[in-house]
């Protein structure tokens, strides 16, 4: 390189430095003038009246902010006050529920504890007249069975119950059932079961169930059952009127009538034979009112002419051996008492608790339908020769089977 390129170069350089120089002078000169530094005043009042806007805003932001947290932690803690006192109220009023209930239960048991005492003195003194209304001390019965149930007191009395004391509507009958407190006729509910009467209802699958099965049979050993009950039923006084009825009838079937003489015999043996087994079955005996027997039985089947056969709604009566208690007449006290010693050694099957004992079985089946038709003709044309024959053969029989039962045990 040359010496005047670099001088060149040299006079550049230097010819921009007093440039320089001369900017800084003129601008140090305008910097200290009065108007550059209000301007500089004006700019920056400026830019603080625009950071004091701004954080203003910034500020009512905030403000507005804080409040909206405020009104939702207030909201917060006002709902979490409602649900605190809301549970405080729930507490207190199931401390004051449980309280009452506790009160309500001491008061109940304290009247239920009361009741009962009353009960146990009622009963008391209720067992006390009847003791001594059995024991003859008394002469009226107590007054507190001298009540009558009614099952529809606004009801018409309902003629069937009020002739026989049962209905086949039991108590769903639309009209009354009076059921005496005490009277002198016992009434126990399907007490005579056998085979002849529960399997009556022959449909066309057993047409031949009771081809073999006579009504001679179910006789016969009805006069088994009749001598057994009315032994133990004579214990507790005279009876006037015993009738088993042999209607098909669930409601019939079965029952048993017991009239004593007097009423202070019918409530002994009421309170003696009630809930009794006898025959492996337990006995239920209830007070009936039946206020004529002609009423009650059924007429036409003591002719046999009824059109309802055993179906009858009245009651179809078994014959008492030897017409006892016939048509409400009185028997020899003294034959009665020898045919009851004589049947006291069949008292077997009354007893404290259930006692099984076989049913007949039905021997073989006769195919021909014809022949079952000759053989019930057959049996009504004997019928009443049988029954004559059974009540003269009766002795007989039962020295023949006496051996073989057990002695009375309650």
């Amino acid at each position: 390189m040359g010496r005047h390129a670099e001088w060149r170069k040299i006079a550049k350089k230097q010819r921009r430095k007093r440039i320089r120089t001369l900017q800084a002078t003129e601008r140090e000169k305008f910097f200290s003038t009065e108007w550059y530094i209000k301007q500089q005043e004006i700019e920056e009042q400026l830019i603080l009246e625009q950071i004091n806007k701004q954080n203003e805003e910034e500020n009512e932001k905030w403000i507005k902010a804080e409040k909206i947290a405020i009104a939702q932690w207030k909201r917060l803690q006002e709902a979490k006050e409602r649900a605190t006192q809301k549970q405080l109220e729930q507490e207190a009023k199931m401390r004051l529920e449980y309280e009452l209930e506790q009160e309500r239960k001491k008061k109940e048991e304290e009247r239920i504890k009361a009741a009962e005492e009353e009960q146990k003195r009622k009963h008391k003194m209720f067992m006390d007249h009847l003791d001594k209304f059995l024991s003859g001390d008394s002469v009226e019965p107590p007054p507190e069975l001298k009540v009558v149930r009614e099952t529809r007191s606004d009801a018409e009395l309902c003629p069937f119950f009020t002739k026989t004391s049962c209905c086949r509507f039991g108590d769903q009958c639309s009209r009354n059932h009076q059921y005496p407190g005490i009277s002198r006729v016992l009434l126990a509910t399907n007490f005579y079961i056998h085979f002849g009467l529960s399997n009556a209802d022959i449909n066309e699958y057993d047409t031949d169930i009771m081809l073999e099965y006579e009504d001679s049979e179910t006789y016969k050993e009805f006069k088994e059952f009749f001598y057994d009950v009315l032994a133990e039923f004579e214990k507790f006084g005279r009876i006037v009127q015993f009738k088993v009825c042999n209607n098909y009838e669930k409601h019939l079937r079965g029952n048993t009538y017991i009239e004593f003489a007097e009423l202070r015999c019918a409530v002994a043996a009421y309170r003696a034979l009630h809930t009794r087994w006898y025959g492996g079955r337990q006995l239920s005996l209830q007070f009936c009112n039946i206020k004529s027997w002609s009423n009650a039985i059924c007429g036409l089947q003591l002719r046999r002419r009824c059109p309802k056969g055993r179906a009858c709604n009245f009651l179809h009566v078994f014959r008492n051996p030897n017409n006892l208690f016939n048509h409400n007449q009185n028997y020899d006290p003294e034959r009665e008492k020898e045919r009851s010693s004589r049947s006291s050694v069949r008292s077997w099957r009354w007893s404290e608790s259930p006692e099984r004992e076989p049913l007949k079985r039905v021997s073989s089946r006769r195919d021909e339908s014809s022949e079952r038709r000759h053989r019930r003709s057959r049996h009504r044309d004997r019928e009443d020769d049988d029954y004559d024959d059974d009540d003269d053969d009766d002795d007989r029989y039962y020295r023949r089977t006496s051996c073989r039962r057990s002695s009375y045990r309650r």
